[in-house]
């Protein structure tokens, strides 16, 4: 295989306490994790041909573009013109466009068509070739619309590599129209020979898909013209609404696409067409149109994308067995094998992404990377053997972030200007939302020792996407009436071995919850009392022995049980139980109790050290805050639920 991933920074490794602090160290570096295919073609299945739509039709005319030599200055003049020698069927681009640079075709006219791109072999050494193309719709001609070089090819060694793939520009929507005209840069050197343009003519789906699936989703958002309406109290974390292959009348796959081990990041696109679809009938035709190029153009197992979102947020299926497995796509030449590809439907150079797309990319996002217990906002290391159109060069480790864009890696300006302005949000968005379910899950089982139930699940679910952090929720719940009498009853358990009297247990309760009494400075008056000072024998040298015994877990030094007995016998209880409960002694050892308690593991000695001090000053509060805030609580909430 072509890649591996090595030394994930912040996705996958366990981050020690004492990195949630401002002063915290550098993470470790894990162990190197290789995304190598484990099978080949079980993405694919046994698919059927979509029920009532019509076959696509894909048609290829060789492309000749001669060489020009300028006669004077940078003017392409048409006696320097070489004669092209097209077949008959061929389209010559060897008329010259005054006052410019440029060649550019006859108009050709042909049988309806929606879809066109212009291929050449994967081989070819190809500069810019300034593809332009215009097409007629209605009668009427369209503006010249350059189309880009694509940044998408095979990853070596996988099967769609090996399906004799062609090089070539994006495809571009461009409605029903009946003819074409090319324009290319003009120069020395001759095109690459065995051009061709595809035309792709796509049925538009049946009438009334759409609203089919939009019946067909009740609770789960819909397929509209309008957006995907999310239902209130849904779990953020489960499978989004995604309208399937079958539905948008996908092809079978001619090649069955590998499947990588796992999923190591995301990787965002545009499909670089038509914004001006109307109906989600005429995004299906686009999306059709756009496998159509990708297997009959670029040849392809099947569409490169593994999953598809429109302009009102509905989110579309890709290639067979995306929703479940890390099925390798071809979307980003070099860094395919471990990704998954969303391209958003429409071309976001300067058009701003529609609200309820980036929700949907995040909501997409959020859900296939909480499947590997990936953080959205964090990052990692890729190796690559290189591909085409790829910024770095085989053998090259790159930097990425979990969630990046195509120009990230590729000479392409995928996304556009205004898709590559949206990805900040939607990383937050999607870790937010990935994270949100097994917080409150984790949070509900650690606080209040119990599972959630299903309106404390959507509610805080819903908060925690919205902006709310774990720390808040956590504390929260620290004031909850729930909390605090398990918080007071532990107190009594634990300090004087009883349960509480009815009055006791209410006064306590309330003033926890009213924000007057920490749950431990509860425990700090107990081991006060009188109560605790008859139980240690009502001796100092008793008292004091029971408060290291309880406290600090050991018995007094000598040294220390004759210094605190002369400051009982003048100063009272008070100042040898504070004494003894607010030392750094009894911080280190109730920072490592939260660590077992939230982390499941004991405390590294950097982050004791570091939390002990902040447990003396700001209490127990700010460590629960710190510590469910930190990447490692919230990877161990995503193990757990």
């Amino acid at each position: 295989m072509s890649h591996r991933i090595v030394s994930v920074a912040t996705a996958a490794v366990l981050l020690s306490l004492a990195a949630v602090s401002p002063a915290a160290s550098a993470a470790p570096s894990s162990a190197p994790v290789t995304p190598v295919v484990t099978d080949t073609g079980s993405a694919a299945g046994s698919e059927q041909p979509a029920q009532g739509v019509d076959e696509v039709s894909v048609t290829e005319l060789e492309v000749v573009v001669p060489a020009v030599e300028p006669s004077s200055g940078d003017v392409v003049e048409t006696p320097a013109l070489v004669e092209a020698q097209a077949a008959p069927d061929a389209v010559a681009a060897d008329q010259p466009v005054a006052g410019t640079e440029r060649v550019e075709s006859d108009v050709v006219e042909t049988d309806e068509f929606q879809t066109l791109g212009v291929t050449w072999p994967a081989d070819a050494v190809v500069d810019d070739l300034g593809v332009e193309v215009r097409a007629r719709v209605d009668g009427q001609w369209g503006e010249w619309v350059p189309l880009e070089q694509a940044d998408d090819a095979p990853d070596p060694g996988t099967a769609d590599a090996a399906s004799g793939t062609r090089a070539g520009t994006d495809s571009l929507f461009v409605g029903d129209a009946d003819a074409v005209q090319l324009s290319f840069a003009a120069g020395p050197e001759a095109g690459p020979e065995d051009m061709k343009l595809a035309l792709v003519d796509v049925p538009e789906v049946p009438a009334g898909a759409s609203a089919a699936l939009a019946d067909s989703t009740s609770g789960g958002g819909g397929a509209t013209a309008t957006g995907v309406a999310y239902a209130a109290g849904v779990n953020l974390t489960s499978q989004p609404r995604i309208i399937t292959r079958g539905e948008w009348g996908a092809r079978p796959q001619v090649c069955q696409p590998d499947v990588a081990g796992q999923l190591v990041g995301a990787v965002v696109h545009h499909t670089a067409g038509s914004n001006n679809y109307a109906t989600v009938e005429q995004a299906m035709q686009q999306i059709r149109g756009d496998q159509a190029y990708h297997i009959d153009g670029r040849k392809w197992c099947d569409i490169g994308y593994n999953f598809i979102v429109d302009k009102w947020g509905n989110i579309y299926e890709g290639r067979a067995g995306s929703m479940t497995q890390p099925v390798i796509g071809v979307h980003a030449g070099g860094f395919n094998t471990g990704t998954v590809g969303v391209s958003m439907l429409g071309n976001y150079s300067d058009v701003p992404v529609p609200a309820a797309t980036q929700e949907s990319v995040a909501r997409l996002l959020a859900w296939r990377l909480a499947a590997y217990s990936l953080n959205p906002s964090g990052s990692f290391t890729f190796y690559t053997l290189g591909g085409e159109n790829s910024r770095y060069p085989a053998g090259s480790y790159v930097n990425l972030p979990t969630i990046f864009a195509h120009r990230d890696v590729g000479t392409t300006a995928c996304p556009g200007n205004a898709g590559y302005s949206t990805l900040n949000w939607v990383r937050s968005r999607a870790t937010a939302l990935s994270v949100a379910g097994p917080l409150v899950q984790a949070l509900y089982k650690d606080m209040l020792g119990r599972g959630v139930d299903p309106g404390g699940l959507a509610g805080w679910s819903n908060a925690l996407s919205n902006g709310t952090s774990a720390g808040q929720l956590a504390g929260y719940l620290a004031v909850s009436e729930e909390y605090a009498t398990t918080a007071v009853r532990a107190a009594y358990v634990d300090v004087l071995r009883r349960e509480p009297e009815a009055d006791g247990q209410r006064n306590w309760v309330n003033a926890v919850m009213g924000g007057l009494l920490r749950p431990e400075d509860l425990r700090g008056a107990l081991i006060a009392s009188e109560e605790y000072y008859i139980k240690s024998g009502s001796t100092p040298a008793g008292y004091v022995t029971k408060l290291y015994q309880d406290i600090l877990h050991r018995d007094p030094m000598p040294a220390e049980l004759n210094a605190w007995i002369p400051e009982l016998t003048v100063r009272g209880r008070g100042v040898v139980s504070h004494g003894v409960w607010k030392s750094l002694e009894s911080a280190r050892l109730r920072v490592d109790e939260a660590y077992h308690l939230y982390l499941g593991r004991s405390g590294d000695p950097a982050g004791v050290g570091q939390w002990a001090p902040v447990l003396q000053s700001r209490g127990e509060g700010a460590l629960r805050s710190a510590i469910v805030d930190s990447d490692e609580y919230r990877r161990r909430a995503m193990d757990r639920f």
